[in-house]
């Protein structure tokens, strides 16, 4: 048995089209609070209500979900302004009241039919000089978006930042509990080629227009995936600013959110589609807001992209999926269907039940990318086991009184697992082999691979792999061939068939 430490390593709908700005589509809540706050205050009635039925349902996928894409472009008529440097998918799941963002990188590379190829950032900008109208250039994002996260995407909103600034100064400003202190001091100043210091203490922050914008914006000194968890809470706090009392009660402040926002937004959202997210927007508390993005780092969550070497793309910095696009789509669908065994985060512990070596250790690494919790990896008590098995342990539910008794229920991890492993079966029961070895004291989950896993068509394998002995490996010399140069060979140590230790 062996184990290993975590390496540092939005065709065209003409009817009721809005233009509308706010970070967050929840935000529209601004459109529809002045029909209702006088209806509110004088009859003190629920207003959530009354929009629900002026509103029409939402558009759904197979899910039942409702799926939103965003996108933050500069605005105004210097270059760049059309490109989609913040691009984040919100998946709405009205049964659980649970909203799933996540991000795309700008520089995510993207290879296209009719438009040249580019950074995902880009595609809109070429999208829409092709079509002629920003109309079927939103369209044709959309479907890049659909095919990059698997998804199937009902509504867009673009949003540019001209207006964010006076969107969040019409509010009053937003207030945020800043994780980590930033200090950038090349952040561009104005339009110019010259550059201003910004700097954020650490901990809760009241921000105007302009700081907040500052905030979401910086990445030098921290980079473009700090600084999509950034917008994500910026997003947020403009959602609960613009639902207080003090905002809904306030008939200037609203007819002014409603002059800068009219001119600011393109979606193909209809007016009684945005009633309904005016409806449900307080639903959605911080807590039941699931965010995540994708990026380069292999050993954490959402690690599915990696740089090539410049060469490669003329020079650009750029990122592109380790292997198929299969396991961002996968990543998509999990993020969106399982966001409750995610906050469950139980220990998982992953062995090898056959006689191809590294397979715990592969699983272990394309595993934990999904943002479970590995905890442990090794062999099986025997390497001829043929069905991959799921053993758990069944988790107490919340006391609702301390004298209650305890109730227990599967853990939701069991069928996100089987996302990824369709072939597994399930156990409560754990083999006495592995209760002698201690691990139902270690791991909460125990996945047991076998070999109809292993040699089938679903099998996950790390595309890392390939890459690091490809692309990133490092010729050496053997000195008995005069300089001539070898490539690092792949570790074929067969896997020893024999029960493994207990894991310390």
């Amino acid at each position: 048995m062996f184990e290993e430490k975590q390496p540092d390593l939005f065709h065209k709908k003409s009817i009721n089209k809005i233009k509308v700005r706010a970070p967050l589509i929840i935000s529209i809540a601004i459109v529809i609070v002045l029909c209702v706050a006088i209806i509110k205050t004088l009859l003190s009635i629920d207003f959530s209500t009354i929009l629900l039925a002026a509103g029409e349902n939402l558009e759904k996928d197979a899910e039942g979900h409702t799926n939103f894409l965003l996108m933050g472009t500069g605005g105004g008529i210097h270059d760049g302004a059309d490109l989609t440097d913040t691009i984040i998918v919100v998946s709405l799941d009205q049964k659980k009241k649970i909203a799933s963002l996540i991000s795309i990188p700008r520089d995510y590379y993207v290879e296209n039919d009719i438009i040249p190829d580019s950074k995902i950032n880009e595609a809109y900008y070429y999208a829409k000089e092709h079509f002629g109208n920003s109309q079927e250039g939103l369209d044709y994002f959309k479907k890049e978006i659909e095919t990059l996260s698997g998804l199937q995407i009902q509504y867009y909103i673009k949003v540019n930042f001209n207006s964010f600034e006076k969107i969040i100064d019409a509010l009053g400003g937003i207030d945020i509990n800043v994780p980590e202190s930033i200090y950038d001091p090349y952040y561009p100043k104005g339009e110019t080629i010259y550059f201003e210091t910004f700097s954020m203490s650490k901990g809760l922050q009241h921000m105007d227009g302009a700081t907040a914008l500052k905030y979401v914006r910086s990445r030098e000194t921290t980079s473009d995936f700090d600084r999509s968890k950034r917008q994500h809470l910026v997003m947020y706090a403009i959602k609960e600013k613009a639902l207080t009392t003090k905002t809904i009660l306030d008939k200037d402040k609203i007819q002014n959110l409603l002059n800068i926002v009219k001119d600011n937004i393109e979606t193909n959202l209809k007016v009684r589609e945005l009633l309904t997210l005016g409806a449900i927007s307080g639903k959605y508390s911080k807590d039941s807001m699931n965010s995540k993005l994708i990026h380069d780092n292999p050993v954490d969550c959402g690690g599915f992209l990696y740089t090539p070497p410049r060469e490669m793309y003329n020079g650009a910095f750029v990122l592109v999926p380790a292997g198929s696009g299969k396991y961002i789509q996968k990543y998509f669908s999990l993020i969106t269907n399982n966001q409750e065994a995610l906050n469950e985060n139980l220990k998982i512990q992953i062995l090898n039940g056959t006689k191809e070596a590294g397979i715990a250790a592969e699983q272990k690494q394309v595993i934990q990318r999904y943002c479970f919790n590995v905890t442990r990896f090794g062999n099986a008590a025997t390497q001829d086991v043929k069905k991959t098995t799921i053993y758990y342990k069944m988790m107490p539910l919340p006391k609702e009184n301390p004298d209650d008794e305890i109730k227990y229920y599967k853990p939701y991890t069991i069928d996100a697992l089987k996302r990824l492993i369709p072939q597994a079966t399930e156990s409560e029961i754990l083999p006495q082999k592995y209760v002698d070895l201690g691990y139902d004291k270690t791991a909460d989950i125990l996945i047991e691979i076998g070999q109809d896993y292993a040699s089938s068509k679903d099998y996950l394998e790390d595309p890392f792999y390939a890459l690091y002995s490809t692309i990133y490996a490092v010729p050496t010399t053997d000195a008995n061939t005069s300089g001539a140069t070898t490539t690092p060979t792949t570790d074929t140590t067969t896997t020893p068939a024999t029960p493994p230790l207990p894991i310390q």
